[in-house]
């Protein structure tokens, strides 16, 4: 087994709140136990930022205080606890493996985060990084903005042939929207900037909206116009169409599909927004 560092850089959340006003880069956080049978160590070497990160950090239930933020990630398998070939025959996790992920969620609530040199995970937490794929495009890629994508698929039951709107589709999860839903076979129509409206259509979408037409929905809530429209029956002003609110954890089920995914071609150009060092933390979420 790989020895490391007793100690490591991390950033800490030391409370709940805005992220320039909670975070502090320590340079010595005590690096993670030893790995115990079914987990793993990861030493990571990109960590993926997207909006929810700074939302969980807003909560005192999901922000603990003196916790590691962040969820997506790509790093280096560089211990395995005991009973390995046991407990991660499912995932064939080694060491020396390059894999990719997004925390579990129950391991978030307790302050495992990516913002740090390593990280102590369930094996069946990540998947292998597919040959051709960039390390930096993999940590946003197989994390959230994949899994998203692959659970909006499921629930929406589209099929070839089928037009499909994107709203926001210049974005991390409309991005990957746009280029798996076009490879499938969908006419897509994305939603987003003008400024972006090249970039959106080099992807594949057949068609643009400007976002700044005419209304096309109302923020939903609880008991908003959305849910009124799914109860009213058409001849009293419902729509024919069902609207889904859509919820999952983060699931390794779901990474794998985004591999396939990759392989398979659908997803051929990943725009990366910004890269930064681990000390340029605070500069991702100002620029924001």
């Amino acid at each position: 087994m790989t020895t490391i560092p007793k100690t490591m850089k991390a950033w800490i959340a030391i409370r709940a709140g805005p992220p320039q006003d909670i975070l502090q880069l320590k340079p010595d956080w005590p690096t993670p136990a030893p790995p115990t049978a079914g987990e793993i160590t990861i030493k990571i070497s990109y960590a993926a930022l997207n909006p929810g990160d700074a939302k969980t950090m807003l909560s005192r239930i999901s922000c603990r205080s003196n916790s590691i933020r962040g969820m997506d990630f790509v790093g280096e398998v560089v211990q395995v606890g005991p009973l390995a070939s046991t407990f991660t025959a499912s995932s064939n996790v080694r060491l020396g493996m390059i894999v990719a992920g997004t925390v579990p969620t129950m391991h978030l609530l307790r302050g495992v985060g990516v913002l740090a040199q390593y990280m102590l995970l369930p094996a069946d937490a990540v998947v292998e990084k597919p040959e051709g794929l960039e390390e930096r495009v993999a940590a946003g890629l197989l994390g959230v903005v994949g899994q998203t994508n692959v659970v909006m698929l499921r629930a929406s039951n589209v099929k070839k042939g089928d037009r499909v709107l994107v709203n926001g589709a210049s974005g991390g999860v409309g991005c990957i929207s746009v280029l798996v839903l076009s490879g499938m076979g969908m006419h897509v129509t994305g939603v987003c900037s003008g400024r972006n409206e090249a970039l959106v259509r080099r992807l594949g979408a057949e068609e643009y909206l400007k976002p700044d037409g005419r209304y096309i929905a109302i923020e939903a809530g609880p008991f908003g116009i959305f849910k009124l429209n799914n109860w009213l029956p058409v001849i009293l002003g419902g729509t024919p169409r069902t609207i889904k609110n859509i919820f999952s954890p983060p699931d390794r089920a779901s990474a794998q599909e985004v591999v396939k995914w990759f392989e398979n071609g659908l997803i051929k150009e990943i725009p990366i927004d910004s890269t930064f060092e681990m000390d340029g933390v605070l500069q991702v979420n100002s620029s924001k």
